[in-house]
């Protein structure tokens, strides 16, 4: 009688079938697949690389091409009653005319979820990364030089309650951002924000709480920044696919730049997500708030293949409002298509200066727009394949050298060993 055979894999000793057999091998045989490395390659077609605005002339055209090769790797593993993940990726970044700008980026992040006896749980994430700054507009002067930003963010949090009737939660994050040009109104800055609050479950689909939350901003050139916010909380959550979740917050917000940022009234936040279909997904946001609290880090948050980052705004942002739509449709098992919209506003400020560029008295509005379309295509188990349109628009009438549009092409392929 044949010996009957296992699926599992023997450890190869080379060391890039080793990389292939990573998640089959003993110590993680609980999981069969809790690892995965890979490698990803992308080029972008930027129409507007130094977001330029209309009349100011780069010497090395305004439009550039640029490739990304990279390294992506990442596991989650249970163990117990406890979880813990990261994930990693290092890019190198060439560009075709604009070779000033060629930069290494990478983006770390782990994380440690735990939860135990008497409904007590919580977490701890740690991140860190390195780009070249994706200003959006929020730069006080236009600028071709390169500026990259390294963040660096911790955060815990702990609770009690679970799923219970009433629970308690809170947490703490402090973050940092350093820029490598000081000259452009970038300028470093550290964060931290802590809350506690309580919570009480109506429904198993239904809670509500109340929460204090102060933060804190240190800039480097215009002080300190606090907040006090009382957060009133509400979620809803009728399946995975659909739901509510919103704040509304009574905010105070002082200033050591001077009087006329300070901020005292309403902000919040509203997210819902919507799935009439299986196939067919919309997700809806909102957010007011203070200062430059709200987008404080400049955090990259990666998609498959493709990396966005949440940009910066400097300290004389007073308020800002942003709107964002989205929608998704998966054509077919392989095959998913994304839609998405983001409006922001920004009242700016202007009684301080930025090193040592003047911005001016009088205030005025800041207005961004950008409008995306892209597809992922999953060819096989290993392989991806995505491409991405999207259309940016910033308008700040009153001071044209900050207004300008910019179109961007984008497509990767990424490989993964599991």
């Amino acid at each position: 009688m044949q010996a009957r055979q296992t699926n599992r894999l023997p450890c190869p000793r080379p060391l890039i079938a080793a990389l292939a057999a990573f998640a089959s091998c003993g110590a993680w045989a609980e999981d069969p697949n809790p690892f995965y490395i890979g490698v990803t390659q992308s080029l972008t077609r930027d129409s507007n690389v130094n977001r330029l605005s209309e009349g100011v002339v780069d010497p090395q055209g305004r439009s550039d091409i640029y490739s990304s090769t990279g390294l992506v790797g990442g596991f989650n593993q249970p163990f117990g009653r406890q979880n813990f993940r990261g994930t990693a990726d290092i890019r190198y970044n060439l560009y075709k005319n604009h070779d000033d700008l060629n930069n290494t980026s990478y983006g770390l992040n782990a994380g440690w979820d735990w939860n135990t006896v008497y409904n007590l749980s919580g977490g701890i994430n740690v991140s860190a990364s390195q780009s070249l700054a994706q200003l959006n507009g929020n730069n006080v002067v236009s600028t071709t030089s390169r500026n990259l930003v390294n963040t660096q963010q911790i955060a815990a949090n702990a609770g009690w309650g679970g799923t219970g009737l009433l629970s308690i939660r809170g947490g703490y994050t402090h973050s940092r951002v350093r820029f490598s040009d000081q000259t452009t109104g970038s300028r470093d800055s550290s964060g931290d924000t802590g809350s506690i609050g309580g919570y009480y479950n109506f429904s198993p689909d239904v809670s509500a709480g109340v929460a204090l939350r102060l933060t804190r901003t240190d800039e480097a050139l215009s002080g300190s920044s606090d907040g006090r916010n009382i957060d009133l909380l509400v979620n809803w959550r009728s399946t995975a696919q659909t739901g509510v979740n919103a704040r509304l917050s009574f905010t105070r917000q002082s200033n050591a730049g001077g009087g006329s940022q300070d901020f005292s009234g309403l902000t919040g936040s509203l997210g819902a997500t919507y799935a009439p279909t299986g196939k067919l997904a919309f997700s809806l946001s909102y957010n007011r708030d203070a200062g430059s609290n709200g987008t404080f880090f400049n955090a990259p948050v990666s998609t498959g293949t493709t990396t966005t980052v949440t940009p910066l705004l400097f300290e004389n942002s007073s308020v800002s409002d942003s709107v964002a739509l989205g929608a998704t449709y998966s054509a077919t098992a392989k095959i998913n298509v994304t839609a998405g919209y983001q409006y922001r506003k920004s009242r700016i400020v202007n009684s301080t200066a930025a090193g040592s560029v003047s911005l001016g008295g009088g205030s005025y509005d800041d207005k961004l727009q950008t409008a995306s379309l892209g597809a992922t295509w999953a060819i096989a188990r290993p392989w991806q394949l995505s491409c991405n349109l999207s259309h940016e628009k910033r308008d700040a009438s009153s001071v044209a050298a900050r207004t300008y549009t910019a179109n961007v092409v984008n497509c990767a392929a990424q490989f993964t060993f599991r």
